[in-house]
């Protein structure tokens, strides 16, 4: 409820009734906005949400179409007869925002809704990301099957690649089979990368599996960047002869009677190659790498401490602690275990916890500058805590 002498904006709770789907309040709203010029068109095309994170300088139809209410869009395309196809600030449709924020069927059918009624389902925003991006990685099946029923392009190019490129890197092996039923090109090269190098980053074995099935060049794809691995002294020639040799016998894992010595020469390049895309702050590219280093060595602690905190970063709160966790279970001897389960308990606030960890970290490493100042944080947080909360 608006304090006294304040009045909420007639603009604003166009948004907030776009957003509720809320079609009654928001006809009344138009035509008090209108007032009378019979040009309710104009009057909605006009208005755009301020300063408000991802959805700044979006129109009403890109707000509806975050709810998604089929109802809605039908009143401002057909009665109002908004474009279908405007742009907001950042040069997304209406339709580019139902890809984006697609949770269930109903986004699917307000999407379907759009593409009937003239929306161009190859429209990319300024950055370069086609619908059919976004759909591929959030891993939306049916509306990338939709995209395509509807003539969608299925290899556009983004920054990243093609949607391939961005189903393989975030691991969406769903959506990766339908592009390719649909023929994406599976050795598209963008940026030095193609779809297989890019289900190397992301760590997904069924993608990387995937694209081997489908006929992708895995060797040489792999010779040309493990050549450059090889010369940047990232990883050691025994990395690259260990990975083309899986590339050569076409699997994307090694055989399970396999020595131990070559699964750990194989953690050991993954390991590397993580800490040099964390070094560079790509932490999503860093997590998939470490993931595959752990593929071929789940003994080794510090690949989930590595893990762990390239999840934090990118803000996977519930795996960095697992991962943590892990890590404290193979070495409960390493301070440095302690300290990472800590750090993330205190992003979880969870300040007790984070107070017992730090405590465990400094019994375990007395002296520890780091992990005293980080236990006397904990605790001060735990008092502050305690004292509001009473």
């Amino acid at each position: 409820m608006a304090s006294p002498g304040f009045a909420i904006p007639v603009e604003d709770m166009v948004f907030g009734a776009a957003l509720a789907g809320d079609l009654p309040f928001l006809k009344s709203l138009v035509t008090m906005l209108d007032k009378g010029r019979v040009h309710p068109k104009e009057t909605i095309e006009a208005l755009m949400v301020g300063e408000a994170g991802v959805v700044e300088g979006a129109g009403v139809l890109h707000v509806a179409a975050l709810r998604g209410s089929l109802e809605l869009h039908r009143y401002l395309v057909e009665e109002l007869r908004v474009d279908v196809n405007g742009l907001d600030k950042k040069g997304r449709t209406p339709l580019t925002f139902l890809t984006m924020f697609s949770k269930d069927v109903t986004h699917v059918a307000t999407a379907k809704y759009l593409l009937d009624h003239g929306a161009n389902p190859d429209n990319a925003s300024y950055d370069g990301f086609s619908p059919l991006h976004y759909a591929a990685g959030s891993g939306h099946c049916d509306m990338v099957e939709l995209l395509l029923a509807k003539g969608a392009y299925v290899d556009p190019i983004g920054p990243n690649g093609t949607p391939l490129h961005t189903a393989a890197n975030q691991g969406k092996d769903g959506t990766m089979k339908i592009l390719l039923d649909h023929n994406a090109d599976y050795n598209k090269m963008v940026n030095g990368r193609t779809p297989y190098l890019e289900a190397n980053y992301g760590g997904s074995m069924e993608c990387a599996i995937l694209l081997m099935k489908a006929g992708a060049d895995t060797k040489g794809a792999l010779t040309h960047a493990l050549e450059y691995f090889e010369s940047s002294k990232w990883v050691s020639k025994d990395f690259v002869d260990c990975m083309l040799e899986d590339t050569a016998a076409n699997r994307g894992a090694p055989d399970n009677d396999e020595p131990v010595s070559k699964k750990k020469i194989r953690a050991a390049g993954f390991k590397k190659l993580g800490s040099h895309a964390f070094n560079s702050k790509d932490y999503v590219s860093a997590a998939g790498l470490y993931n595959m280093a752990i593929f071929f060595n789940p003994d080794d602690a510090t690949l989930f401490s590595n893990r762990s905190l390239c999840c934090l970063l990118i803000g996977d709160k519930g795996q960095a602690l697992a991962d943590a966790n892990q890590c404290r279970k193979l070495r409960p001897d390493w301070p440095k275990a302690c300290y990472r389960q800590g750090t993330i308990l205190m992003s979880l606030k969870d300040y007790e916890g984070a107070s017992e960890r730090f405590l465990d970290g400094l019994k375990l490493g007395p002296g520890n500058a780091e992990m005293e100042d980080a236990l006397r944080e904990a605790m001060e947080s735990l008092r502050t805590y305690r004292s509001t909360k009473s």
